[in-house]
């Protein structure tokens, strides 16, 4: 199982499915939604 983290959504491109969340203490993360 990946790792929770929390931020806020700095894009996501609905269409494709990713973008990046933007932590308030790290590096942006990537994300993907897979039905």
């Amino acid at each position: 199982m990946a790792e929770q983290v929390t931020g806020t959504v700095k894009w996501f491109n609905d269409e494709k499915g990713f973008g990046f969340i933007e932590q308030a203490d790290g590096p942006d993360v990537f994300v993907h939604h897979s039905a």
